[in-house]
């Protein structure tokens, strides 16, 4: 049986909410039927609860805005899907500027984490809902790569996160014990009880439950069931 780290991107290795923020801004700035006056706290807390881009249509359309705790019951349109469209063809723009992942910090988390990405990428894979060439480009930027990247368009092809799993044998528990960080409880969710250790990372955008871990303890989590890993190995 071999250890995989499964990480979610947005809220677990980068704090990338100012770049969505900045992304969705470029994507509707000065166009009909879309507000210009969404600020970055009635942001922030919309993408508490965001799960996939063309749900910031529903913050910005002028006439589609919904509140955020009634969004998980929105079925999306094609208006929904062009907003997603656009939205990603704004960040393939911002992306033009080799310098736009500095808008999007890493957490302590990341730097922890480095060193053992660096050491054994094989170990580690990422499963996010944001495009896999900003993910890359992320970790490139940041002096990380190799690792395997799953994506949105691996999500949208599935269906789901846990397809996606699924599609890789990662819920076959003889053979793989999986350790699944996210910090997006309804992302987790669907991994109980089909993985080893599915962590919800309190650091990110989501709410804190009681079994909520910290940076430091994600951290130890991994280091330590690497070492017991790789010791198993000699």
């Amino acid at each position: 049986m071999e250890i995989k780290f499964v990480l979610d991107f947005d809220g677990v290795l980068f704090n990338s909410a100012f770049e969505a923020f900045s992304v969705a801004n470029h994507a509707t700035k000065g166009r009909v039927g879309f507000r210009q006056d969404v600020n970055y706290e009635e942001f922030l807390a919309f993408r508490s609860v965001v799960t996939d881009a063309w749900q910031y249509n529903r913050l910005y359309g002028a006439t589609s805005s919904v509140l955020p705790n009634t969004l998980h019951m929105i079925t999306p349109d094609e208006g929904d899907w062009s907003f997603s469209r656009d939205f990603f063809e704004a960040r393939r723009t911002i992306m033009e500027d080799p310098e736009w992942p500095k808008v999007m910090p890493a957490y302590d988390f990341f730097f922890l984490l480095k060193p053992i990405l660096l050491q054994c990428p094989d170990r580690f894979a990422i499963l996010s809902t944001r495009n896999v060439s900003s993910i890359h480009e992320a970790l490139a930027f940041n002096g990380v790569d190799g690792i395997q990247i799953f994506g949105q368009e691996d999500i949208r092809k599935l269906g789901s996160k846990l397809n996606v799993a699924k599609s890789q044998n990662w819920l076959d528990p003889k053979k793989y014990m999986i350790v699944y960080v996210d910090d997006m409880n309804s992302h987790l969710e669907p991994f109980q009880g089909q993985v080893h250790l599915p962590l919800h990372a309190n650091w990110g955008y989501d709410r804190e439950t009681s079994s909520s871990l910290s940076q430091s303890q994600v951290h130890t989590i991994i280091s330590s069931l690497l070492s017991i890993a790789d010791g198993t190995r000699t």
